[in-house]
């Protein structure tokens, strides 16, 4: 009764700003928009904009919550490092209190960007006089069939708004509304391309429509002209206390938890930086009563804590696993069943029958963790809660980080022989694996420094170094070539519609490295100063192409413009991924001490014994 109405009086909310878009249009836009401002199409709108701030969450996954009940309010840093002193306070504010213009929302993993983007949108309407409505798109959903446009209509058309062109134009037009697209990160890599071509397409057709997009860093829209990217602030001790008082109402029991927390190891409390770490946290020290001490081992504990941290409030009472396994083999399985839906190339939600390629696979590699398929859902979905039902087909995780933390669980549980077979694979396959080497390099650490950083990425990092050294520009321009073949770009009235290279994405390095030239390029071709430039280098690129439009090739492009900018991008790529490597350095001389002085303690154990014989 108390949603029934809450929808009810959102609905009422709404009825002015609606009736303010329907009056303001005309023609064949306005008899498509009829049946939204009737009584019908209003109630649609207030009820499926309430669901918007309905969610599961780790702390409970069984059942929907209000994001008011539960939501700590995000920072937002204004400059790139994090300057604590220089952030945007977004408690309290509507939507309309971010900065001007179209946004990137940058976090971490765990940071909070999809409750983030939800509280945005939610406190579009969460106002006496809501003046925007939001369009809420999650963009994992972005396939093959559906491309970013095709989704917009159908959320139109959920909301009880006739999805078309016209429509949309629109009400893009009438700075009534808004567009919130999370996790960009979460679209399938062959199709970022074209996306980032259909939100470039609409922002230029449509400058008064307001867009903001969630990302993890380095994935491609930060680079995107037109969007200014800002960054989620990370949690530092000074949150704790009010951000566990969303989950901990009592006074006592909170201060118990903060003081744990402010009591913990170095290597943990500087990961407790993010929403879902301090919520983990939090949940595992309800459990065991103290907070481990390394990334390893708290990870390693919530596994056992989310499949019995119900059963421990109730005496006596010891939850049956529906497998029969014991909870270290059922890590395995589980661990091997995550990297198998990566490896299937799966994410988030997974269908069915995707669910059970999976699975086969984990129990053939693992043959003493055999189970029936059902059971093994049952744990995981209605036992650990780490995974949820959504409809008939598919069955989601309940965040996208448990996936990919037991997928590197399971690489670094292998012998050094198959943790080296992986770590070179995952190197060319990068987009497939980046995340899970993210976890990798603080679990895996000496395995990933050893075989990823130094086998793998330093030699051409290497490369580029002789190269920028010997400032032969002939040799720079043959690199390019070599690495970031068929560099093309296709303008219309000066907006870039197409761009791109022939290269193949594939090494982690290289995919910088392809994207810091085009960027780079695309940067000096659309510098405003350098005008008389880009046209020479269009007309003579056009005469090198059959195809209408104006378009832009590499070697047009260096004639006029030369080589400085991209020679600038990459000094900045080789000093940022050389310091990479002369970490990975330490870490092995770190553990190469550490073997030393096991040795000589060896040693001198032996000494000890001999004087006794």
């Amino acid at each position: 009764m108390a949603a029934s109405l809450t929808a009810i009086a959102l609905t009422k909310l709404l009825t002015p700003l609606i009736s303010e878009i329907y009056n303001g249009a005309s023609g064949k836009v306005k008899d498509s928009l009829k049946k939204w401002a009737a009584t019908a199409g209003l109630k649609k709108t207030g009820s499926a904009l309430f669901r918007v701030e309905k969610v599961k969450t780790i702390w409970s996954p069984e059942k929907e919550v209000s994001l008011n009940s539960f939501y700590y309010p995000s920072k937002l840093l204004v400059a790139s490092d994090e300057d604590f002193d220089d952030y945007i306070e977004i408690e309290n504010k509507s939507i309309e209190g971010l900065p001007e213009g179209n946004l990137v929302i940058e976090g971490i993993v765990g940071q909070g960007k999809s409750i983030f983007m939800r509280h945005l949108a939610a406190s579009a309407y969460n106002t006496s006089t809501p003046s925007v409505i939001p369009l809420f798109l999650e963009l994992r959903t972005i396939s093959t069939k559906r491309g970013l446009k095709d989704l917009i209509f159908l959320l139109m058309e959920s909301l009880g708004i006739t999805g078309t062109p016209d429509v949309f134009s629109y009400l893009a037009s009438s700075k009534k509304l808004v567009l919130l697209l999370d996790g960009f990160d979460e679209i399938p890599s062959e199709l970022v391309s074209d996306t980032i071509l259909e939100l470039d397409e609409i922002q230029t057709k449509h400058p008064e429509l307001k867009i903001i997009i969630s990302s993890r860093p380095r994935h491609h829209i930060q680079n995107v002209a037109g969007f200014q990217v800002l960054h989620l602030a990370r949690l530092s001790t000074l949150d704790y206390d009010p951000f566990i008082s969303k989950l901990i109402p009592s006074s006592v029991k909170r201060f118990e938890v903060v003081e744990a927390l402010n009591d913990c190891s170095d290597g943990i409390k500087g990961v407790i930086s993010t929403p879902l770490m301090l919520t983990l946290v939090v949940i595992v020290y309800q459990t065991e009563k103290e907070i481990p001490s390394t990334l390893s081992e708290f990870f390693e504990k919530l596994f056992g804590i989310v499949f019995t941290k119900h059963d421990k409030l109730k005496a006596g009472f010891n939850r049956q696993h529906h497998t029969q396994l014991s909870e270290r083999k059922l890590r395995q399985l589980f661990d091997s069943f995550c990297f198998v839906l990566i490896q299937l190339g799966g994410g988030r939600s997974v269908e069915s029958k995707l669910f059970e390629q999976a699975f086969d696979s984990s129990v053939a590699y693992f043959p003493e963790c055999k189970c029936e398929l059902e059971d093994f859902r049952n744990d995981i979905i209605k036992v650990a809660c780490l995974m949820v039902e959504e409809g008939l087909d598919t069955t989601t995780f309940l965040h996208k980080s448990i996936l990919e933390y037991h997928a590197a669980a399971f690489v670094k549980s292998q012998p050094d022989s198959r943790a080296r077979n992986f770590y070179k694979s995952a190197f060319s396959t990068y987009d497939k694996w980046y995340a899970i080497l993210e976890f990798l390099e603080s679990i895996d650490t000496v395995r990933y420094s050893k075989y990823y950083m130094l086998e793998c990425v330093s030699p051409l990092v290497d490369e580029l170094s002789d190269l920028l050294h010997n400032k032969e520009e002939g040799a720079i321009v043959e690199y390019i070539e070599k690495h970031t073949p068929g560099i093309s770009y296709l303008f219309d009235d000066k907006v870039v519609q197409e761009f791109g290279s022939d290269g193949a994405r594939g090494p982690h390095f290289l995919n910088h490295l392809n994207e810091t030239i085009i960027y780079a390029i695309l940067d000096d071709l659309e510098d405003s100063e350098k005008e008389d430039l880009f046209k020479k280098t269009v007309n003579l690129s056009n005469k090198k192409v059959k195809e209408g439009g104006d378009h832009v090739l590499f070697h047009p492009y260096i004639k006029y413009f030369g080589l400085q900018k991209i020679k600038s991008a990459l000094i900045q790529l080789e000093h940022e991924h050389s310091e990479y490597i002369r970490e990975a350095r330490e870490k092995l001389s770190e553990e190469a001490s550490k073997e030393n002085i096991f040795d000589d303690l060896l040693t001198t154990n032996a000494s000890v014994y001999n004087i006794f014989d």
